[in-house]
């Protein structure tokens, strides 16, 4: 599967490919025939991306909602960011999205360009009512693509600001 913007191309990693981003971002970049980003997770990233690997294996059947999904510029042919959500959508159909942009590629609108792609096939799957997403408080730019994609802000907390969108009956 494959989600196709005007200037990205989004991909949902097979397992195989999530396990050599694990151990990689050159690995994984390899195995898609994509330039080299010469990025690498920061620790943070890398362990949550280990948990959502482990999830992503346990429930192979629908690896989707588990798996990291790369965001790619056609023009280079290369990856500039990445997406996933958190989990399958729970028994209220909602689902949890979060993502990152490299530095060199933020305030071009690629972030909003991806995030409403993903948005849009996340919607489009029949166990779906709510998309949310968190993010700091100081992350204007992320608040930007958010309300951009069509989401409000539902809740507030020392940690974070708490986004969603509900889909239309």
């Amino acid at each position: 599967m494959e989600l196709s913007t005007e200037r990205l191309k989004i991909i949902p990693l097979t397992l195989r490919q999530f396990k050599l981003l694990l151990d990689g971002i050159d690995k994984m970049e390899k195995e898609l025939k994509l330039n080299a980003s010469n990025e690498c997770l920061d620790e943070h990233t890398q362990e949550a991306m280990k948990g959502l690997y482990k999830e992503a294996v346990k429930n192979s059947d629908r690896y989707c909602w588990y798996t990291n999904w790369q965001i790619i510029l056609k023009s280079e042919n290369k990856t500039i960011g990445s997406a996933c959500f958190m989990k399958c959508p729970d028994e209220n159909g909602e689902v949890e999205i979060g993502y990152g942009i490299n530095s060199t590629y933020q305030n071009n609108g690629y972030m909003t360009e991806a995030v409403q792609a993903i948005c849009e096939w996340a919607i489009s799957q029949q166990d779906v009512s709510i998309i949310i997403a968190e993010t700091e408080k100081d992350n204007i730019a992320s608040h930007r693509v958010l309300k951009k994609c069509g989401m409000e802000k539902y809740k507030e907390t020392d940690e974070g600001i708490w986004w969603r969108m509900k889909v239309a009956e």
